[in-house]
């Protein structure tokens, strides 16, 4: 499998920025495309803000990921207010 196959094609499909590779709730593997699942595979480093380095469970493939944390607080909702 050539290297990055799956954001080669995105990239040449949807532009320099395919949607389906930034913004995702689980990371896409640049590599065969497939989404993988930060719960599944116990990838708990991925709630940390910064890059981080991981293997596809399906095509082995090596890649970085950037996350970005956001956090969001409410107090709307009080017991006798």
């Amino acid at each position: 499998m050539e290297k990055f196959a799956a954001l080669k094609k995105a990239r040449e499909d949807d532009g320099p920025c395919p949607s389906d590779y930034w913004g995702n709730k689980n990371p896409r593997c640049p590599h065969c495309g497939t989404e993988c699942s930060v719960i599944e595979n116990e990838w708990w480093e991925l709630y940390e803000e910064g890059e981080h380095e991981v293997s596809c469970p399906h095509c082995e493939g090596d890649f970085s990921v950037s996350v970005r944390v956001s956090h969001s607080y409410s107090t709307d909702k009080q017991e006798d207010a």
